[in-house]
C-alpha cells in the first residue's frame, strides 16, 4: 500500500457532524478505537504504558527483549509474530526428533502469556473507579457520543461503560443499551447478554471487554448492581486465572476464529456490517489485523453510504498518512463494487472528547 497519500484538508468534527445530518438524519454510527481511551490519559493506556506495566512472569524469555526484539510494544504484533515464529519451527522442526515440537509449542505458550498479559496490564493501569473521571471529562464525552445512535468500539477499557452509564445530571443523552439483562424479573443476581424483542442494542463491544466473562454457558457483565466497583473485582478475577472474553489474536484470521465461537462477538459483528447511513471512524489505526472490521465497509454490499474517519495530529505523519491511504483503498474498492462511498476527514482534535 502507498505511503504518500495527498495533502487533505480536514472538516472540524463540528461540521463533519452537520455534513451527516444534512445528509442522514438520525443514521449516524460511531466505530471507537484506542484513540477515545488514549485521549483521555495517554500515560494509562498507550500501549508502550500497558507493555511496561505488564508482567509476564511466565515468558520464557525476557519481557523486555522479547518487546525489543521485535521492535514493538503492541501486545497483538507480539502475539502474531510469535505464531507465526512457532509455526516455523514446527515447520523446519520435523525430521529433527522432539526439539523443534517442543520449541513450537513454547512459542506458542508465550503468545498465549502475552494475550492474557493485556489483561492484566489493563487491569492495572486502568483508573480504579468511576468517579476518579470528573463531571466535566463526563460530560464531554457524553456530548461527543450523543451525536451517535449506536456506538461500536474495540476497546477493552471501562471508559466508555462508565461515560455512559453516568447518567446522572448529565445534560447529554447518549446510546446506552448494550444488550445485557437479569435473567428474569426474580433472578437479579447477575446480568446475562439477552436480545428482548423489540429492543435494539446501541452499546457493542467487537473484541469483547474487562467486563465481559463467558460463564455457565452464558456471556455475563460485570456490573455495580451485582458485584461493586468495577476494577477490584477484576483484579480479584484476574488473581484467580479467570479472564474476560477479549479478542488479542495477532492476525485478521485468528480474530475471526475467536469471533466465531462467541455469538456476542458474531452478533456485534453482523450488526455493523449491516449498518446503514454514516459512519464515523474515531481513534482507530484500521491496521490489517482489523481488516475483517474494515471489509464490511468495502463489501458491495455494505449499506454505509459516508464515512468520516478522524485525523489526530501532523497528517504528514506516517500513521496518518496510512489512515488516509487505507481509507481511500475502502471508496476505492467500492467504486469497483458500483457502490459509491463519500468519504469525509475530520480533524479528530475538534471533538473535544474529554475536555
Amino acid at each position: 500500500m502507498c505511503h504518500t497519500a495527498s495533502v487533505i484538508n480536514p472538516l472540524s468534527f463540528q461540521d463533519a457532524i452537520a455534513d451527516a445530518k444534512s445528509r442522514h438524519r438520525g443514521r449516524r454510527h460511531l466505530l471507537l478505537g484506542n484513540g477515545f481511551s488514549i485521549d483521555y490519559d495517554h500515560e494509562r493506556f498507550a500501549y508502550s504504558s500497558l507493555a511496561a506495566e505488564a508482567k509476564l512472569a511466565t515468558l520464557s524469555v525476557d519481557k523486555d527483549v522479547l518487546f525489543d526484539e521485535f521492535e514493538s510494544s503492541n501486545f497483538e504484533v507480539i502475539v502474531e509474530k510469535l505464531r507465526v515464529a512457532a509455526r516455523a519451527a514446527k515447520l523446519y522442526g520435523q525430521g529433527h526428533g522432539p526439539a523443534g515440537a517442543r520449541l513450537a509449542r513454547r512459542m506458542r505458550d508465550d503468545a498465549d502469556v502475552v494475550r492474557n498479559g493485556l489483561a492484566d496490564a489493563l487491569a492495572q493501569r486502568h483508573p480504579s473507579r468511576a468517579s476518579h473521571l470528573s463531571d466535566d471529562e463526563i460530560e464531554h464525552a457524553r456530548a461527543f457520543l450523543s451525536k451517535f445512535a449506536n456506538v461500536f468500539t474495540l476497546n477493552y477499557d471501562l471508559l466508555l461503560y462508565w461515560v455512559v452509564n453516568h447518567t446522572d445530571a448529565s445534560d447529554w443523552r447518549t446510546p446506552q443499551r448494550d444488550g445485557f439483562q437479569w435473567p428474569s424479573t426474580t433472578d437479579t443476581t447477575r446480568h446475562i447478554w439477552k436480545l428482548s424483542q423489540g429492543q435494539s442494542q446501541q452499546i457493542y463491544f467487537l473484541h469483547g471487554a474487562l467486563h465481559l466473562f463467558r460463564r455457565r454457558r452464558r456471556l455475563e457483565k460485570l456490573s455495580y448492581w451485582n458485584h461493586g466497583p468495577l476494577i477490584p473485582e477484576l483484579r480479584s478475577l484476574l488473581a484467580k486465572g479467570e479472564y474476560p472474553l477479549i479478542v488479542t489474536e495477532g492476525t485478521r484470521e485468528e480474530k475471526e476464529d475467536t469471533i466465531s465461537t462467541s455469538r456476542y462477538l458474531t452478533f456485534a459483528l453482523s450488526a455493523f456490517a449491516n449498518l446503514r447511513g454514516a459512519l464515523f471512524v474515531h481513534g482507530v489505526s484500521m491496521s490489517a489485523n482489523d481488516d475483517h472490521i474494515f471489509s464490511t465497509i468495502s463489501d458491495k454490499h455494505s449499506q454505509i453510504s459516508s464515512l468520516y474517519v478522524g485525523i489526530h495530529g501532523d497528517q504528514e505523519k506516517r500513521y496518518n498518512q496510512f489512515l488516509i491511504e487505507r481509507a481511500r483503498d475502502i471508496r476505492r474498492r467500492r467504486r469497483e463494487h458500483g457502490v459509491p462511498l463519500r468519504l469525509r476527514f475530520y480533524d479528530s482534535a475538534t471533538a473535544h472528547v474529554w475536555r
